[in-house]
């Protein structure tokens, strides 16, 4: 226990001793603000994404769900809107992807670039 007391002690010392010298490079006035800044940007941007991956999961989820509902009753018949998006999956899949790149804009990019801007 003695030990540890005196590597505790050294430590000290030496934080004590690093804390009473002057920097060897001077940091810009604007330091922290610019640090501030990156990290709220940072911060900002996990928090939009996180927001738009839950309501994406929402949506996806609950239209997998749909399609489950739709296709398993409907199986053994033809389905013409089933055959319809099968023979058009390109187009569906187009759509599908401009309508996520619509909805991350909104959800993701306007919110950032329109937020409150602390200066």
């Amino acid at each position: 226990m003695n030990a540890e007391n005196e590597r505790f002690a050294e430590l000290e010392a030496l934080i004590t001793e690093a804390l009473k010298e002057k920097p060897e490079r001077e940091l810009s006035l604007t330091f922290t603000d610019t640090l501030l800044r990156r990290v709220e940007k940072r911060l900002t941007w996990r928090e939009l994404i996180r927001e738009f991956a839950v309501k994406t999961g929402i949506v996806v989820g609950a239209l997998i769900i749909l399609a489950l509902c739709l296709y398993f009753p409907m199986r053994e018949s033809t389905n013409p809107f089933l055959l319809m998006v099968v023979d058009n999956w390109k187009l569906v899949t187009g759509v599908g992807f401009l309508i996520l790149f619509t909805f991350f804009s909104d959800q993701v990019l306007l919110k950032f670039y329109h937020r409150p801007q602390a200066y």
